[in-house]
């Protein structure tokens, strides 16, 4: 198909330069309702969700890439490793750890995606197809099920602005440590895609599994 990699990310129709952009896959939970699997290992049409991720990440980030994930996941080849320190602080802390890791500057963009995103392709399709006015510190979709929600962890921010609202959570509160993506990001002024909730659905339950094997295999 013209305009998509060999991934399926856009290759064309995207309103960003890939040069600007960075890539962020933060690792998740543990996986405890899939009965303790890691969720980057999982494998949907015969890849790892981790490779899977940072594949189509890599058509579209061209200032680097980051997975936020345990020593234990191999990863591929050009994506750098980091995690938060002391593991287990929770995806605003692993956000924090990627950015440092990519050492992106201010005006930089970087996609932040959860590990558990076998969609990624769609995702970035509608993240990235617009143009994104300087009022905004980025744009994240808005889809889920019963009812839509902000998807935090689906979404391009300006690197400045992802630091500027961690630091002034870290002194309002003493730590970033176990503070929830959604309490510390509402603050920036963000651009919002209303998307089906299958565009947004991620992995926590065995449905989850039995929903994505389904539809990426039709």
């Amino acid at each position: 198909m013209s305009g998509v990699g060999s991934c399926g990310a856009p290759t064309s129709g995207v309103f960003f330069s890939r040069a600007q952009i960075a890539g962020m896959v933060v690792g998740g939970g543990g996986g405890e309702r899939l009965g303790g699997v890691s969720k980057p290992d999982l494998v949907f049409g015969g890849s790892r969700l981790i490779d899977r991720v940072c594949c189509a990440l890599s058509e579209v980030a061209g200032a680097g890439l980051v997975a936020v994930v345990p020593p234990g996941v191999s990863l591929p080849p050009g994506v750098m490793r980091t995690l938060e320190d002391p593991p287990g602080g929770g995806p605003l802390a692993g956000i924090d750890a990627g950015l440092s890791a990519l050492g992106a500057p201010a005006d930089a963009w970087v996609v932040v995606v959860s590990v558990d995103c076998p969609g990624i392709a769609d995702v970035l399709r509608r993240l990235l197809a617009a143009p994104l006015g300087a009022e905004y510190d980025g744009r994240i979709l808005r889809g889920g099920d019963p009812k839509p929600f902000d998807q935090y962890l689906m979404g391009v921010y300006r690197a400045g602005s992802l630091l500027r609202v961690i630091d002034e959570a870290g002194a309002q509160w003493g730590s970033i440590r176990g503070l929830g993506v959604r309490r510390v990001l509402r603050s920036l002024t963000l651009d919002r895609v209303d998307v089906d909730a299958g565009v947004c659905r991620d992995v926590d339950t065995p449905e989850d599994l039995v929903w994505w094997e389904t539809h990426l295999n039709r």
